[in-house]
């Protein structure tokens, strides 16, 4: 199988060239030129690099994607960030290959979290919340801390926790916003892979200790139930096809709530491969029509060694 990578200049996108065995991997892409430094610097010079429009250029960003399929025979596309998982799910028949994907409305709900929230709303697992341009909308957060942040963003970037919800500044109450209970808790991501019928196949929790730019650097892999529980609704409410991510934290009774949900690959992949689950690799066997039975993988305390090399 021959894989193009989409957005190598990301921690995702590094992972999963790093990840996948040698020649398995024939192309990657970025909108930035520079990126083709990530490939030396995991020592994978192997990969040919192509710069690519950015993904809301649609057309443009078609056109490029086909021409390196045509170039390089590609049979699969492996795209690991957010505007170009909308243009692929959008119209993946676009493509001249097949597209690793979950459905357009799961993206797009993922996305923004008010959608995802709403979608959920109802689930044990789903935080408080209110999107409003009305400081009144907030009070049912009473004198509780609130978290603010973007509808859609990445990371932290954006994001503020406020004492209660009289400190808001007025110029931050708007819709493009998301007002949510303050979760105390350690924070977790759970890597998960779901097959083509939306079963999740994979799902590996692991806790967050270290973080760099939101990149998780060391984690501690855990079978934590309330997680695999939540993860196992939640493709049951939304059908993922392939990789995702879902945060978690704990609120102050240690009930865990959903913080978002990634419908791709993880900038702290690597840990989860250390621990024994190399999720892409896993994704392509799987993809090759091979039938092989879910990779095992061990609790313990891993490092990303290779977002750190």
């Amino acid at each position: 199988m021959r894989i193009l990578v989409t957005g190598v200049g990301g921690p995702a996108g590094t992972n999963v060239v790093g990840l996948l065995p040698a020649g398995s991997v024939k192309a990657a892409c970025d909108s930035d030129p520079a990126k083709r430094q990530e490939l030396r610097r995991i020592g994978r010079e192997d990969v040919r690099f192509y710069t690519v429009p950015n993904a809301r250029s649609t057309d443009a960003f078609k056109r490029a994607v086909n021409s390196i399929i045509k170039k390089e025979g590609i049979d699969c596309i492996i795209p690991t960030v957010d505007e170009e998982l909308l243009a692929f799910s959008r119209r993946p028949g676009d493509f001249n290959a097949r597209v690793m994907v979950s459905p357009y409305e799961t993206v797009k709900t993922c996305i923004d979290k008010a959608l995802l929230y709403e979608k959920v709303k109802g689930q044990p697992f789903c935080p408080r919340h209110v999107v409003t341009g009305n400081r009144q909308d907030l009070a049912l957060f009473g004198t509780e801390p609130v978290f603010m942040k973007p509808r859609v963003g990445r990371g932290s970037r954006g994001t503020s926790m406020f004492t209660n919800y009289s400190c808001i500044p007025d110029e931050r109450i708007t819709a493009d916003n998301i007002f949510c209970e303050y979760l105390p808790g350690q924070e977790y991501t759970a890597d998960v892979l779901c097959g083509l019928d939306g079963r999740p196949l994979v799902t590996v929790p692991r806790k967050r200790l270290e973080t760099r730019k939101g990149t998780s650097m060391k984690g501690e892999t855990h079978r934590n139930p309330q997680i695999l529980d939540n993860v196992k609704k939640l493709c049951g409410i939304l059908k993922f096809i392939g990789p995702a991510n879902m945060q978690f934290k704990p609120d102050s009774k240690g009930l865990m709530k959903l913080v978002e949900i990634n419908p791709r690959f993880s900038g702290g992949l690597p840990i989860t491969a250390e621990a024994g689950a190399n999720t892409p690799v896993f994704l392509v066997r799987m993809l090759s029509g091979e039938k092989v039975a879910p990779p095992e993988w061990r609790e313990g305390v891993f490092e990303n060694r290779l977002v750190d090399r």
